[in-house]
């Protein structure tokens, strides 16, 4: 009778002190992850609260569903999904789940981040920080309108895992800024001879080609969707390339490099010193290595970013081609350049050389290539610093490195073929844009030899 007593207590002690370890990393997980995320029925509208403690944040989700289901009707509060009788109920279940772990990564990746951090993380500006709910007005007027649509375009891009929504945010500012009438313009007055007066306003201002080509891919975007009364046909066969101011002229801009003596400066600076406002000194280390590396290796930045250990051969020869002209180039790995590589050894994954890229994670992301291209805006707002700190007229950004290469290879007489072969590119290329006429080398040479021949 006692040892059975004995066996019982034993039990239910292993059963508190598992109820108890349960109870620790219930409250540990709490504890982790504060910000909590939830769909829910606001004003008629259904939207994602962002919540932590008394703390509440909303974004619409109207403007992600199709065939507007009957929320009260088919909305099941408690699974946070339409039911199975809802109009479209697996893609509009779907569309929910995406945006739920949008904002779900993004709490895991930076679980330090307040509930108003979370709601403004990909907030634009200060009239998006808060909840959004005119959206689904917007929504509603956005079949002919096409400022509403175009902030619809702008929320959906926003939904998006891995995806840019600037560029369209840029072009709704510029479209306000230049068009008097833009609010008031509308996708049953768009043709061919409308599009040729959008263009001649366009072209009285910077970024032609760039504020075109948004503005024509957003064309698309109306044409295809559903709840817009516009045709791509409309325009006929109108192209905005034929009136840019810029068409007939030839381009004689050289490209941005660094001086020889701001080269040397840059080569030689103080990791400790460099950019003080940077805390994440890691970060800047990485962003220096990047464009030592891409001097040292003539790449661009995306060659650069993709290049692996398999590329280097057993003679220290980096052998690849280059993303941007599919030409092979071969570029022996000089001390400099084999420092680098060492030090990142084992940080890395999926075989890259540098610790950016990462296979697994770039599969959650709509855009193609999001990680480098998001590498590179943060590398380019970094060189912003760095080329204020070297004195450069211009705004420095990572593929002068790649410039500076070229150059310093030519005003240092390596002969041009190499230098081609080297860059991936070729002979004219580098003849028309990067021979350096201004060098004072090759115009005190040229003198000498000059005053030579009377001798």
């Amino acid at each position: 009778m006692g040892s059975t007593r004995r066996v019982y207590k034993k039990c239910t002690l292993k059963k508190k002190h598992l109820t108890f370890r349960i109870s620790i990393l219930i409250k540990l997980k709490e504890v982790q992850i504060m910000v909590k995320l939830k769909f829910i029925i606001r004003d008629n509208v259904l939207v994602l609260r962002i919540s932590e403690g008394k703390q509440r944040y909303y974004k619409s989700v109207k403007h992600l569903l199709k065939g507007n289901p009957n929320i009260e009707r088919h909305w099941n509060s408690d699974k946070e999904r339409f039911s199975g009788y809802a109009i479209s109920c697996a893609e509009n279940n779907q569309a929910l789940d995406d945006f739920k772990r949008f904002y779900l990564s993004l709490i895991r990746e930076y679980p330090e981040l307040s509930a108003q951090q979370v709601a403004q993380y990909y907030s634009a500006s200060k009239q998006d920080i808060e909840l959004n709910i005119e959206a689904s007005a917007v929504n509603q007027n956005s079949e002919d309108s096409v400022e509403a649509f175009l902030k619809v375009v702008i929320e959906r891009e926003k939904a998006k895992l891995g995806c840019y929504f600037e560029n369209y945010d840029k072009l709704l500012k510029k479209c306000r800024k230049i068009f008097k009438s833009f609010s008031t313009l509308t996708f049953q007055s768009i043709d061919y001879d409308k599009c040729v007066k959008i263009a001649h306003i366009f072209a009285k201002h910077n970024g032609y080609t760039n504020t075109t080509k948004v503005f024509r891919i957003f064309l698309g975007k109306a044409s295809k969707d559903a709840n817009v009364s516009f045709t791509i046909s409309q325009i006929g066969d109108f192209k905005f390339k034929n009136y840019n101011p810029n068409i007939n002229e030839i381009d004689t801009k050289k490209p941005d490099v660094l001086t020889p003596e701001q080269l040397k400066t840059f080569l030689n600076m103080d990791m400790d010193k460099i950019t003080p406002a940077y805390r994440d000194r890691k970060r800047v280390e990485l962003y220096y290595d990047f464009c030592v590396f891409m001097f040292h290796s003539f790449f661009a930045p995306c060659d650069v970013i993709k290049l692996k250990y398999k590329d280097i051969d057993r003679q220290d020869m980096i052998r690849v081609k280059r993303k941007k002209t599919h030409k092979p180039v071969e570029i022996p790995v000089n001390p400099v350049m084999a420092k680098i590589i060492d030090k990142y050894r084992g940080q890395t994954k999926n075989g890259y050389i540098f610790p950016i890229m990462d296979d697994e994670k770039e599969k959650e992301y709509k855009q193609r290539d999001y990680i480098f291209k998001n590498f590179g805006i943060c590398i380019n707002a970094w060189l912003k610093h760095v080329g204020k700190e070297l004195g450069t007229d211009y705004a420095l950004y990572a593929y002068v490195f790649r410039h500076t290469a070229i150059t310093f290879a030519l005003d240092n007489n390596i002969p041009i073929s190499y230098v081609a072969m080297a860059a991936g590119t070729s002979i004219e290329m580098i003849q028309k844009h990067y021979y350096n006429g201004n060098n004072p080398q090759n115009t005190e040479r040229l003198q000498q030899v000059f005053m030579c021949a009377a001798n």
